[in-house]
């Protein structure tokens, strides 16, 4: 016999269904339960913290101008309720663009350079605050300023009025004023070439570039804006010098007669000056000194004018400057030497041509006049002078040459030499015939042998006595 059993249920009890529920899913539970409270948690907080943020004010202050090149400084004051705010970081802005960020001190307040090299005009600064959790975000009102352009002065060392032109960077050509200086505005910061055009030469003046002040020779300088705002240039300035010549008494003296001139400065430059000119010479010198260049006048030397080999002035005595277009006159030590050639026994005028030796060697010969005379004009010195007149011979005579003088230059001529050999030959005659008295007393016999009757008696000279020997003879 079987037992019987009852069929069991696979569903489970609610009984069963709870007790597994309250053991697993009571955690999760609790987590929803905290979620929901910290999502109402949240906004409740935010509304609180909001209701604590504070409203902010910025200000800001700048130069009302400030020149081209100068970096302006912005200050800001951060204020909340009137009190300020520190650390807080607040952008400033040039224009649209921020250009830097700065934070607050414990004043509020902050400083900010503007770093930019701005051109010249005006530009507006702000400041902003973008806002924390404890402050509201705030923007300052719009500050305004003006770069100024600076000057840029250029001048020239001597003044030269009208001169140089310049070029400043690309623009137009500019002139110097009157008082030889030329000013430009500069608007922006940079490097800015200066170039030098002089002028063409003239005929009373040309112009040449000594140097700039920091010593270049190039006519084009590059300079940086605003850091130098001075340039000066030192030009040469030339002028035409021609020369006159005149001797001791101021009569001219032919150009072509004196070929060269030697000429010195005031720095010992020696230099020779061909012909008469005209020469252009510089009327200054540039010097650089601690206090810029300076210009100073030149003053020339006449060192030597050679006539055949000999310098007819006084070394270093004459001077003169080249300050304008002018003619010297040069006074020459040279003197009228007048040459008379006589016959050397009758003093009477005869030659023609005289040789003039000069120190040097040189000979140079001059045609006399139908008086025997010729002038020269000769500088000092010793010369050797011999007149040549055919048949004769010439006696050289020596002249020191110191004035204006005459000189008598012999030669022994032909007539001279006749009358010489004439009286010689009388001479010799008359000693021969002084030397044969009987010739004369026989002619004398002879002439009295011829005549018509007896002539006077001839004187009777007394006979020679014995002269007297007074001398004391030695008794026997």
């Amino acid at each position: 016999m079987s037992a019987r059993t009852e069929p069991r249920s696979i569903q489970p009890s609610s009984a069963a269904r709870a007790r597994r529920f309250g053991r697993g899913s009571w955690p999760a539970l609790l987590t929803v339960i905290a979620l929901v409270l910290v999502a109402l948690a949240i906004p409740s907080g935010t509304a609180q913290a909001a209701s604590h943020k504070r409203t902010t004010a910025l200000s800001v202050k700048v130069p009302a101008t400030v020149p081209l090149g100068v970096h302006p400084v912005v200050s800001i004051r951060f204020t909340s309720g009137g009190k300020p705010v520190r650390g807080q970081l607040i952008s400033v802005h040039l224009g649209a663009k921020v250009t830097q960020q700065v934070r607050t001190a414990a004043d509020g307040t902050a400083k900010a350079e503007i770093t930019r090299d701005l051109p010249a005009g005006s530009h507006s600064v702000t400041a902003t605050f973008a806002g924390t959790a404890r402050y509201y975000s705030t923007a300052s009102k719009k500050a305004t300023f003006t770069v100024t352009p600076v000057e840029l002065k250029i001048a020239t060392v001597p003044p030269t009025a009208g001169i140089p032109l310049l070029r400043v960077g690309g623009g137009a050509p500019l002139k110097t004023g009157a008082d030889g200086t030329l000013v430009v505005k500069m608007t922006r910061v940079g490097r800015v070439a200066l170039k030098l055009a002089l002028p063409a030469d003239d005929a009373t003046r040309q112009i040449r570039l000594d140097r700039w002040d920091d010593g270049s020779t190039d006519p084009t300088r590059t300079i940086r804006v605003p850091d130098t705002l001075n340039a000066v240039i030192g030009l040469q300035i030339l002028h035409p010098v021609s020369f006159e010549y005149l001797t001791s008494d101021g009569a001219p003296i032919a150009p072509a007669e004196v070929p060269v001139i030697g000429v010195s400065d005031d720095t010992g430059k020696q230099q020779d000056l061909n012909g008469p000119g005209p020469h252009w010479l510089r009327s200054n010198s540039i010097t650089r000194l601690t206090t810029g260049l300076s210009s100073s006048l030149v003053d020339y030397r006449i060192t030597d004018v050679p006539l055949g080999k000999i310098n007819a002035v006084n070394r270093g005595q004459q001077r003169f400057s080249a300050s304008e277009p002018q003619t010297i006159k040069v006074g020459l030590l040279v003197f009228n030497l007048v040459v008379q050639g006589r016959d050397a026994l009758l003093k009477t005028p005869t030659g023609s041509q005289v040789t003039i030796t000069y120190p040097g060697g040189d000979k140079h010969v001059l045609t006399l006049d139908k008086a025997g005379s010729a002038t020269k004009s000769l500088s000092r010195g010793a010369y050797l002078i011999a007149i040549d007149g055919g048949l004769g011979i010439p006696i050289s005579t020596p002249v020191a040459l110191s004035r204006d003088q005459q000189a008598d230059v012999l030669i022994f001529s032909a007539l001279d030499m006749a009358l010489v050999g004439g009286v010689g030959l009388i001479l010799v005659a008359g000693l021969i015939l002084l030397g044969r008295p009987h010739v004369f007393r026989r002619r004398r016999r002879q002439a009295t042998d011829t005549s018509d009757g007896p002539g006077p008696p001839l004187p009777q000279w007394p006979e020679p006595v014995a002269a007297r020997d007074w001398r004391q003879r030695p008794k026997p």
